[in-house]
């Protein structure tokens, strides 16, 4: 299996009003005693520095020192342990966060896009989007490409393997490229909003043929979010940030922010301008102060958006509207009488166990004997978050070689008449 893309983020928390945080804290991970002063672990294996402080060859310094330098670093973990025996893996991507600062107004709301679907077996298309062929303006990197076209950085990461994320592409025409705008709809029961967290996206059905999808950031490895139902209980604009214990905690140990409290609006504020609370208490929907995190895990286990995709999702959803966190690294769907799978890093290292899980969505769905196995290993290896036709041609789609999953805890979805 390949090394997943690593991306280096600061250590800002992201929560809802009641906290967006899970209940028990995992252990910390080892090794935090080598770090360099100002410095804080956000992941395993990953630290950056708090707030106030820059990396500067491997040490945190005040960025009054820094401000004169338009560089940053770049660093990771401990090498990876190397298994001789395994298939060769792509080179290992590791990133800092990004060293510029966006304009807001270069990136007003995007326009509403509603994708059809359908659940007829003798029309079965749960593939949506396409492709989308763009130039990467100049001076321009792909987290601005990435915005633009409503994508995490995490797919782009994935799907732009050998290119800096960080560095603007070369001169045309390497600089035009297809991005992966388009998506396997997970096994679900087709209603209200479903976030798949190895995705870290978000979709909202609207109606029993038409899907929205927008990325997300989603909970840390040691803060994660969870796999549960939920229901949409409240709305607010301009939510205040009311901090939690466990959170403040952290926050005086790590960088001695001691506040309790962010309002509204205020700058700090990681709810952004828009929150969907939840009935599960510590969590919510909500915008973001830092968009280019979207596509990476930073929250508390919160689900932020990028702000001008809350603002659309804000408006659609109402009170009382259902939903469900998933964990679903491998997807099939199928669209024009084709099989696609599209496959997805386990980014809570769970252990998936990729093939079995595939053949037995394969074999629920009567499609075992319709793909490529060729094809299908190389997806499941390669993991790059765009839906990959995997169909072997020996048979149409139809009625035979379909049948509904049950969704987790739902009825199967209604297959209307042919």
């Amino acid at each position: 299996m390949k090394q997943e893309a690593l991306l280096l983020v600061t250590a800002l928390t992201i929560s809802s009003v009641l906290a967006c945080g899970a209940p028990r804290k995992p252990p910390a991970a080892a090794g935090n005693e080598d770090l360099p002063a100002h410095a804080v672990m956000v992941s395993y294996g990953l630290w950056s520095c708090e707030r106030g402080y820059l990396l500067r060859n491997r040490l945190c310094v005040p960025e009054k020192e820094a401000a004169n330098e338009s560089r940053f670093e770049v660093f990771g973990g401990p090498p990876p342990v190397i298994d001789e025996e395994a298939p060769p893996s792509r080179e290992e991507r590791l990133s800092a966060m990004p060293g510029f600062a966006w304009d807001e107004s270069d990136f007003p709301p995007r326009p509403i896009v509603e994708y059809p679907f359908s659940l007829d077996p003798a029309n079965l298309s749960t593939v949506i989007g396409q492709p989308t062929s763009y130039v990467v303006p100049d001076g321009q990197t792909l987290y601005e490409a990435a915005r633009h076209l409503g994508l995490g950085i995490n797919q782009v990461a994935l799907a732009f393997p050998d290119l800096d994320l960080l560095k603007p592409p070369v001169k045309p025409p390497a600089n035009e490229l297809d991005f992966p705008t388009w998506w396997v709809l997970p096994e679900s029961d087709h209603q209200g909003l479903v976030i798949n967290i190895p995705e870290m996206r978000i979709y909202y059905f609207v109606s029993p043929g038409a899907v929205v999808t927008y990325p997300v950031g989603l909970g840390r490895l040691d803060w994660r979010t969870p796999i549960e139902r939920f229901k949409v209980i409240d709305k607010s604009v301009d939510p205040p940030w009311i901090i939690p214990a466990s959170i403040q905690a952290e926050h005086v140990r790590e960088r001695g922010d001691a506040r309790t409290m962010i309002p509204g609006g205020d700058p700090d504020n990681p709810l952004g301008h828009y929150r969907l609370r939840l009935d599960l208490p510590l969590y919510g929907i909500h915008g973001t102060n830092i968009p280019w995190g979207i596509g990476m895990q930073v929250t508390h286990g919160c689900v932020r958006l990028y702000p001008e995709d809350i603002e659309r999702l804000f408006e659609m959803v109402p009170r009382g509207t259902t939903g469900e966190f998933v964990y679903q690294p491998v997807k099939f769907g199928a669209r024009g009488g084709e099989i696609y799978v599209e496959v997805l890093p386990d980014v809570y290292r769970t252990g998936f166990n990729y093939v079995a899980e595939a053949m037995r969505l394969l074999a629920a769905k009567g499609w075992s004997k319709a793909v490529d196995w060729d094809r299908l290993n190389s997806a499941l290896e390669e993991q790059r978050a765009t839906p990959t036709r995997i169909s072997n041609g020996s048979s149409p789609l139809g009625p035979s070689h379909w049948r509904p999953i049950e969704a987790r805890g739902a009825a199967p979805p209604a297959i209307p008449p042919s």
